[in-house]
């Protein structure tokens, strides 16, 4: 326990005096903003798929609700930057609000291709409503000043990212107590053995709906200050293309680990932004590092060095721990 916090300590050392050591490496410190905003968006995943073992293949439709919910709030009615924000992640809730019934009682890849369609239909809804979201052109809007009552601040590049340094923070110390709360436990105990969860008379698809809707809001939240970032919103975002993007960052780091979407998010963004500048076919060779990534770490970056260390327990000491915690809960 002392271990990880040493380790947790230093790395959140590292991410505050990364805007300092990014030129060394000739990286813009908007990058390193993208890099915090999507490993919450990571997280969103994670949550699902790494904790609960719900195939989330569609929080891009969480992810574009957010940004679209920041984008027309501020074009159309001049909102500033916290209710923009938290219209956002709103916007994300209602969407995760109005799917969930559907997904309820789906597994597997039934699940995932019904959170796949209905991203597309948000997808289309912003592409086809050309008069209020711009279309396929997206929308630009001013990014409004950050600010409680008198008091505000514009923010530039290096406040905006140690903003969204302390929100990351924030949301991974949120992460941290959720995945030790009894509702955690009892995520981990679905996605390791459902049935026998039923068995011991909780209601799984209950657990699942709250789980979403807690990922949507993440994901929600990343897609609001993502599209502050870039002062802009466009249909791409709610797309299934990007769904994969944090599907990626997840595998890369590590499901199921807590700073595991924190590295993939680092090896995906850094990674396009240095290949990018090289070739144009950036692509190919990004898709090769994900394949190399993927065969010598199959577990991800951070669960296979954690495998390696001996850091974690067995699958079936994992599974019988969680399950037996949750029975010992019941008996009493």
């Amino acid at each position: 326990m002392r271990g990880n916090l040493i380790a947790s300590a230093i790395v959140v050392v590292l991410l505050i005096v990364a805007p300092y050591l990014a030129p060394l490496i000739h990286l813009d410190i908007s990058i390193l903003s993208e890099v915090l905003i999507m490993a919450v968006a990571a997280m969103s995943v994670n949550l699902m798929l790494g904790y609960t073992g719900m195939l989330a293949f569609g929080n891009a439709a969480f992810f574009g609700l957010g940004a679209y919910g920041v984008g027309l709030s501020i074009k159309y009615y001049d909102v500033h930057f916290i209710v923009a924000i938290l219209i956002g992640i709103v916007a994300a809730v209602i969407g995760a609000l109005i799917i969930g019934p559907f997904l309820l009682r789906r597994r597997g890849i039934y699940f995932a291709l019904l959170m796949v369609a209905f991203g597309q239909v948000f997808y289309f809804i912003a592409y086809r409503f050309t008069d209020v979201t711009g279309g396929e052109d997206g929308m630009n809007f001013p990014r409004p000043y950050f600010g409680v009552g008198a008091w505000h601040v514009t923010l530039k590049d290096q406040s905006f990212y140690y903003l969204m340094l302390v929100i990351f923070v924030a949301v991974l110390v949120a992460m941290w107590y959720l995945i030790r709360s009894p509702f955690g436990r009892t995520l981990i105990a679905i996605r390791q053995n459902e049935l026998r969860v039923r068995y011991l008379g909780l209601n799984t698809d209950r657990f699942i709906f709250v789980a979403l809707l807690i990922s949507a809001s993440m994901a929600g939240l990343a897609g609001a200050l993502y599209s502050l970032l870039i002062m802009f919103a466009f249909p791409l975002m709610l797309d299934w293309h990007q769904s994969g993007d944090f599907i990626l960052m997840v595998i890369l780091g590590g499901a199921g680990t807590l700073w595991g979407p924190l590295i993939g998010s680092i090896v995906y963004v850094v990674g396009k932004d240095i290949i990018s500048t090289i070739t144009p076919a950036w692509q190919i060779f990004l898709g090769g590092l994900f394949v190399a990534c993927v065969l010598a770490f199959p577990k991800g970056l951070l669960g296979t060095t954690l495998d390696l260390i001996g850091k974690r327990r067995t699958p079936l000491e994992e599974e019988l721990s969680v399950v037996g915690s949750l029975e010992s809960s019941q008996a009493k």
